[in-house]
């Protein structure tokens, strides 16, 4: 028995007889690269039915040629001729910025030695970035032209080499300038490792791994490796439970520090509070890192991790596109890595950090001669393809440094430095800031600070929470850049083919096609879909009420407003900025909010004001009561006393509240549907309302698109606009205006309409909250010297005439005129109230008011007086400057 059990069963054993049918050759293995070899699956079996056109090989070389063919059409076209004839003539001239503008505006398909060209105008103007992808794109495209093909490829390797960064692809260089490139990048790898910058710069401390992953603090953490240079470089991933959706900070840290310090608990919740996700890299040696740390790779090393981000984002769990954006951050030495990235990858990174930054750079053989040997063959070359006119600009081809790099990044920019820091001077802070090309760029020189302890002072992490709030809110910076534009559905890698029958699902290859349909395929059967079901998020109300007390009527508005909100299912908490008249009613306030906190579960706090606020001020400072507590998901609604809710308010609500909590666009739900008496009926109750409802007394309207009280905003957006808005604004009551402009017309965000049920209402306001501007004095008399002035002019003008046409009738009435004066007033109040806290121009100023006073002028008929064009640029020039002075917005001096 044993025998038989390990006997051998034929091929064919238990298959069915298929004597007659032909197996099936497979179409695409085994076809050869050359004609005339054997076309066959198997020599044993019979020939395969394909042709040599359908091999692989042949197709390639076949697109090869075409390729070569194409070059050759586009740098031989009378349009390509053209624009470089265009440009050389200019840099006969060195008018350089006239040529790059002509370059830049061309929308044809490119030639190779246009790329060049570009490229070399680009570099020279700080892009460095788009100039290495021209430089690359021409490589690809045209490598094989002999004219573009090596200045392409010499290009690439030069900007690689002075950026830093790996040269890729030497190879395609003349075989002149081979040899001279490789002395030049030995000589900057020497100059690098014997640069007295390094010398005991790194002092690098080992660490063990995490045994699993952990809490810190609501921060969970993990860690990991990724591969570069021949070494695995480790790092620490602090993932913020408070707030999935908050920016992750890509950070590099001192030369002095290791990733493993941010898993202190007293560390991980600073971040966890700003709120962000951390992703601390370290370098060779440090940590759990391979290799040896040196000033000839640091930088270098940190290219594969942001090529890599994707893979590592779905590893640990997060999504890829991330929609809360990336922040490069460095501190001190990490300062030189983090603009190092910020060049290479623009447009992956939403702003960057640079704490106490080495402005510094160990720059390499900058002029050895090497780099010398390099570009006098380059000039041979370039005045072989006939752009000896673009000799002059191999004068920018040098290693760069970080003063040099932060020239080219254009995005939101935080320098951070202590006053006090003797080891790096704040000094290299200021000429960092003074040399980016960004306008939104902010420099905070902490007093008292160190280099080592600035992190142990407040203004430090206030200003790095404004910052990581601003570019948060901030949809008009990219999400994550064109990187990757396709991932496998299965490992996240760059995908290059999708699904056919869906057209959705993307993959990397066919394995994983097939791996990934077990549970594709229930999507992709081609049945009817389910109805798509809403994304929802955890979301809560809160209410601010402000509130000014000035009768026993008022106090009682108070209570009713405060029982309307707190029997509501959903809502967190109140939180109330008052001040009373008299003690007396301070008195009974206090009695009344201290009463309302003992019988609720929920949570009730409140603020005496000693004096009286605006109402934006009491917003400002009931929200500051509810800083402490955690607003990731609430949703406020800020309320006058005499506001009551309905009973199903929040019941209806939520559900709307939820589906914006998932949408990242949106900042506010607005509910328009308020009820308001008719007459002069007061309602306290909802019940109180709904009677009034069925007796007429009361109507449901619609709100005012500029009514505060319509808008439930998210938290983290209301604490921006009152930390963003001046104190001076906030006491205006034109506020409100910019308040509600905000919302509507943030760039990339939205607001959500709340739409209650047929019948039903969501507010009750017994007086409609909208407040008129009055006529101030300066009204009345610029109203009175128009009407004198412009009759005086008119009558002087017509004379006696018996046909002379009459003064309009606004110009006749000194109060209508004032109202005219008023209007514009007002008009231009709301423009410059949008720049509250900006520094514009005189002429900006002007051009915002202009337009605004000269249209009045002509819908009253005064257009043709003489002298009207002097008094409207005055009355323009002198209402904007009010304004200005009065929101907080700064002249700048010429």
């Amino acid at each position: 028995m044993a025998e038989d059990s390990l006997a051998i069963l034929p091929r064919s054993m238990g298959q069915q007889a298929n004597a007659g049918q032909k197996k099936k050759a497979a179409p695409r293995k085994f076809i050869p690269s050359q004609k005339g070899a054997l076309i066959t699956e198997n020599p044993l079996e019979e020939e395969c039915p394909y042709t040599f056109s359908d091999s692989p090989a042949y197709l390639r070389q076949k697109k090869e040629e075409e390729e070569v063919k194409r070059a050759a059409e586009l740098e031989g076209k009378e349009e390509t001729r053209g624009f470089l004839r265009s440009v050389e003539e200019l840099a006969h001239k060195q008018r350089w910025d006239e040529a790059f503008q002509v370059l830049e505006k061309r929308t044809a398909v490119p030639s190779g030695l246009f790329l060049v060209t570009r490229a070399l105008l680009r570099w020279k103007f700080y892009h460095y970035s788009s100039a290495l992808r021209d430089a690359e794109e021409a490589l690809k495209k045209y490598g094989s032209s002999n004219k573009a093909g090596p200045l392409a490829a010499a290009l690439a390797a030069f900007a690689r080499l002075c950026l830093g960064s790996e040269v890729q692809d030497k190879g395609s260089c003349s075989k002149e300038l081979r040899p001279l490139l490789e002395a030049w990048e030995q000589a900057e790898r020497t100059a690098l490792t014997r640069h007295t910058l390094g010398q005991g710069l790194f002092k690098p401390r080992k660490a063990e791994r995490l045994s699993e992953p952990g809490c810190v603090d609501g921060m969970q953490a993990e860690d990991g490796t990724y591969p570069a240079g021949g070494v695995r470089i480790g790092y620490v991933l602090l993932k913020n439970q408070k707030d999935p959706n908050a920016p992750v900070i890509l950070h590099f840290h001192g030369s002095g520090e290791i990733a493993a310090d941010y898993l202190l608990p007293q560390l991980a919740e600073k971040y966890r509070d700003l709120p962000a996700h951390l992703l601390v890299a370290d370098y060779r040696g440090y940590g759990w890192s391979g290799g040896e740390p040196s000033l000839a790779t640091f930088l270098k090393d940190a290219e594969p991790l942001a090529e890599k981000l994707p893979e590592l984002f779905v590893q640990h769990g997060l999504s890829w596109p991330y929609p809360g954006g990336l922040i490069l951050s460095g501190r001190s030495i990490g300062a030189q890595v983090a603009v190092h990235l910020a060049v290479l990858f623009p447009s992956l990174f939403r702003a960057m950090v640079l704490d106490s930054a080495v402005a510094t750079s160990a720059t390499g053989d900058r002029l050895g001669e090497a780099r010398l040997e390099v570009l006098k063959q380059w000039r041979k070359e370039l005045e072989n393809a006939n752009l000896e006119v673009l000799q002059p600009l191999d004068a920018e081809l040098w290693t760069l440094g970080a003063l040099d790099k932060i020239r080219a990044f254009n995005g939101q920019l935080l320098l951070l430095h202590g006053l006090e820091d003797d080891f790096v001077p704040y000094e290299g802070s200021e000429s960092l800031h003074a040399a980016t090309s960004s306008r939104q760029k902010e420099l905070v020189l902490v007093k008292d600070a160190s280099h080592n302890n600035i992190g142990h002072h407040p203004e430090y992490w206030n200003a790095l929470q404004r910052f990581a709030l601003k570019v948060q809110l901030d949809s008009a910076l990219p999400s994550v850049g064109p990187v990757v534009e396709h991932l496998c559905a299965v490992c996240a890698q760059k995908a290059d083919s999708k699904c056919g029958r869906c057209q959705k699902v993307w993959y990397c290859s066919r394995s994983h096609q097939a791996e990934h349909w077990k549970s594709h395929k229930l999507k992709c059967s081609g049945a009817e879909p389910a109805p798509k079901a809403a994304k929802e998020a955890e979301a809560f109300l809160v209410m601010l009420v402000c509130a000014e007390i000035s009768s026993s009527a008022c106090l009682a508005s108070l209570t009713s407003t405060l029982m309307s909100t707190l029997i509501q299912e959903h809502v967190a908490g109140v939180y109330v900025s008052w001040h009373a008249d008299t003690p007396e009613l301070a008195r009974e306030v206090e009695a009344k909010l201290t009463a309302t906190r003992g019988k609720n579960s929920k949570t009730v706090m409140w603020l005496e004001s000693r004096v009286k606020k605006p109402f934006f001020e009491h917003a400002k400072a009931a929200a500051a009561l509810m800083a402490s507590s955690d607003m990731s998901q609430a949703w406020v609604s800020l309320m006058r006393p005499g506001h009551i809710w309905s009973s199903r308010f929040s019941s209806l609500v939520i559900s709307t509240l939820r589906r914006a909590a998932a949408d990242s666009r949106v900042i506010a739900v607005r509910c328009d549907k308020c009820a308001r008496p008719t007459s002069l009926t007061t309602c306290s109750t909802s019940e109180e309302v709904d009677s009034a409802l069925a007796s007429g007394s009361v109507k449901i309207l619609e709100a005012s698109e500029e009514d505060v009280n319509s808008l439930l905003i998210h938290a983290k957006t209301l604490q921006a606009f009152l930390e963003m808005t001046p104190q001076l604004t906030l006491q205006h009551r034109m506020c409100a205006y910019r308040y509600v402009h905000k919302m509507n017309n943030t760039f990339g965000k939205k607001v959500m309409a709340f739409a209650p049920p047929e019948g039903d209402w969501a507010r009750f306001e017994n007086v409609d909250p909208t407040i008129e501007d009055e006529l101030e004095e300066s009204d009345i008399q610029r109203g009175q010297d128009l009407v004198r002035n412009s009759s005086q002019r008119f009558n002087k003008v017509n004379g006696d005439q018996s046909d002379k046409q009459e003064l309009p009738s606004r110009l006749k009435d000194p109060d209508e005129a004032a109202k005219m004066i008023h209007g514009m007033r007002t008009s231009i109040s709301r423009r410059v109230v949008l720049r509250a806290g900006e520094t514009l121009d005189l002429k900006e100023l002007r051009e915002l008011s202009l337009d605004i006073v000269t249209n009045a002028i002509e819908t009253a008929g005064l257009d043709q007086v003489i002298g009207i064009q002097s008094w409207v640029r005055q009355t323009a020039s002198e209402l904007a400057q009010a304004a200005a002075e009065k929101f907080d917005v700064k002249i700048r001096e010429k």
